[in-house]
């Protein structure tokens, strides 16, 4: 009983609908129409069919928030919680929008962000217990000030003109007593008009849990929206879901359709789009969300450009806005992190034959595998009575406040299982309260905010490529940054450091490391997780790339050079982390002695 609505707009008010407002005291007012008005072909507005759909995003207009290198935050998509929690709609929603901000109604209502953001209303049950009048009147004035809304499945319905709804947007869900229609998996295809917009998807799968019938409602009542065209649908359902045996089948019948009313912007979503969302559905929402800003949201991260190799100079880095993401340019921090100063390195005297740590700091090596190696690989690094090897189980009882903690190779997942929670929970805790760690190669790798179980979350670093990580063992050099330079008082390169199969890590957005946080844990442990957010005091910096290699062992180089081999950061409290990708406490040259004293100087000096 429902035609396809492609090219074709179905208007409907349901027999118990409510009239809309945008504004002031009006009240709502019973309609009754036709459940569905006859098929009309619409031409689609020129201003929306020319605008450009980015896959990553930026407001241009947004104004600056309490954090990060440049004080302000380019990605406001806002996703409220109404039930969910925020851990819910950050385990649904992160990988879609990894800078975008997570906040509870009242935080919303009460921001600077009205009218400057695309707010996301997701589905579920709990609406009603966090969205009332004062809260429906910001969500209008955030509309009437040229702010977008963006809902998904029930959150239509309840931003929608049926009875008990808000009366915000101009949709109606249709056949609501029939709402158990299944779960399950549907196909959407685009409609003529959606083919424009989305030139590069032909094909959405989605998961679907009993979703509404989202239809636009009947032309005469689009004038209390301030608009005369009603939503266009830019994708249909081509396979059904009809356990509850509707009348009204779902296929043709709209599952994503834009809107204007006025200066605002609306995109409603049928389906749960967000369930297990690969890169289509991710493409979709940020493209849906891209055009919901009005051209507002730039394909631009943190300063940057999209780039295919590593990029590193005076000014810039290599960095990502996700695990997995596309590479782009960062600016350098230059000059934030502490420096090793004169006296310290002239303090350690003869650094090769007498090297000591300051004050009472020691080396806790963490034994993750290694066991009886590890006592010959730093005999010559660090005197005995400054270094002390233990088992994950024994760190709680063993740590100090000034220890530089120790993270060695090997396989990094191997690594996660051994720490298991508490390792994992001791070390975050220790760069909380100011204290510093090293990791090389995988425990670099278990450092960083890697999407997997377990894993550190620690730098805001991930590794790039990471299903090509075999890419040889064998020797290579390394050159120093000009920041690498200043920072250990170090010049020129590295030659002949070993490398086995170490990471290629890149910087982590600060706004998606900060939406991380505090990382991901197994289902069953994470109700018990200590919530420890490490807070960055800045991005991380690149001390030296990779420069040279002859070695014919390491297999990969051309993937390998100008990467970064070693990176710095430091956390708010005070807290210093080096990531190494080469070994040098392998195969040890007067060199890379020198490399790898002065960076566990850094990491113990009070600089």
């Amino acid at each position: 009983n429902s035609p396809h609505v492609a090219p074709f707009l179905m208007g409907c008010a349901g027999s118990r609908a409510v009239t809309p407002s945008l504004g002031g005291n009006g009240h709502a007012a019973e309609v009754s129409d036709a459940d569905a008005a006859p098929a009309k072909t619409v031409d689609p507005p020129r201003c929306l069919a020319t605008v450009g759909l980015d896959d990553q995003l930026r407001w241009a207009s947004a104004p600056p928030w309490p954090y990060g290198e440049s004080g302000q935050c380019h990605a406001p998509v806002v996703v409220l919680d109404v039930g969910k929690g925020m851990k819910g709609i950050k385990s649904s929603f992160f990988k879609i929008f990894p800078r975008g901000k997570f906040m509870t109604v009242a935080d919303f209502c009460d921001d600077a962000l009205l009218g400057k953001c695309v707010v996301l209303i997701h589905g579920g049950g709990e609406h009603k217990n966090y969205i009332g009048d004062s809260e429906k009147e910001k969500l209008a004035e955030h509309l009437r000030r040229g702010g977008a809304i963006m809902t998904i499945s029930a959150g239509g319905t309840f931003c929608g003109c049926n009875k008990g709804s808000l009366g915000l947007l101009p949709i109606l869900a249709h056949d609501r007593q029939h709402w158990q229609r299944g779960t399950g998996s549907v196909v959407l295809k685009p409609t003529p008009y959606g083919e424009q917009l989305l030139p590069k998807i032909k094909e959405v799968e989605s998961k679907y849990f009993n979703c509404p019938a989202l239809l636009p409602v009947a032309e005469e009542h689009l004038a209390a929206f301030g608009t005369t065209l009603p939503g266009l649908p830019i994708l249909t359902y081509e396979t059904e879901m009809n356990d509850c045996q509707s009348a009204t089948s779902l296929l043709g019948l709209s599952a994503v359709q834009l809107g204007e009313l006025g200066e605002g912007r609306f995109v409603v979503i049928s389906p749960n789009l967000e369930v297990n969302a690969g890169d289509v559905n991710i493409r979709l929402f940020r493209s849906l969300a891209a055009w919901a800003s009005a051209g507002h949201l730039r394909p631009l991260v943190t300063g940057g450009e999209a780039i295919h190799g590593p990029r590193f100079d005076e000014t810039s880095m290599t960095g990502t806005d996700r695990d997995g993401g596309e590479l782009y340019t960062f600016p350098i921090a230059s000059g934030k992190l502490p420096a090793l100063s004169a006296e310290c390195i002239a303090a350690l005297g003869e650094e090769l034959t007498e090297f000591t740590l300051p004050g009472n700091c020691r080396l806790v090596i963490l034994d993750l595998g290694k066991g009886d190696e590890l006592p010959s690989i730093f005999a010559a690094l660090v005197p005995e009575a400054q270094r002390v090897i233990v088992a994950p189980q024994e760190l709680d009882a063993t740590l100090q406040p000034g220890d530089v903690i120790f993270l060695h190779g090997g396989m990094a997942n191997e690594h996660a299982q051994r720490l298991g929670v508490l390792g994992r929970r001791r070390i975050r805790r220790h760069l909380a309260e100011g204290g510093s760690v090293m990791g090389v190669c995988a425990g670099a790798h278990w450092l960083s905010c890697r999407d997997l179980p377990l894993w550190g979350h620690a730098l805001p670093l991930v590794p790039h490529d990471n299903q090509n990580w075999r890419r040889g063992i064998g020797d290579l050099s390394i050159d120093f940054t000009s920041e690498g330079q200043r920072i250990l008082g170090l010049e020129g390169s590295v030659d002949d450091l070993r490398y086995a199969n170490g990471p290629l890590l890149v910087a982590l957005d600060l706004e998606t490391y900060r939406n991380y946080q505090p990382g991901k844990m197994p289902q069953q442990e994470s109700a018990e997780q200590e919530e420890i957010n490490l807070q960055a005091a800045g991005p991380p910096v690149p001390l030296a790339v990779f420069a040279n290699c002859s070695d014919a062992k390491v297999t990969d180089w051309a993937t390998m050079q100008g990467h970064a081999a070693i990176w710095a950061w430091q956390t708010a409290q005070g807290g210093k982390a080096v990531a190494l990708s080469p070994h040098p406490e392998y195969h040890q040259t007067e060199q890379s002695r020198r490399l790898f004293r002065r960076l566990l100087l850094w990491c113990a000096a009070a600089t």
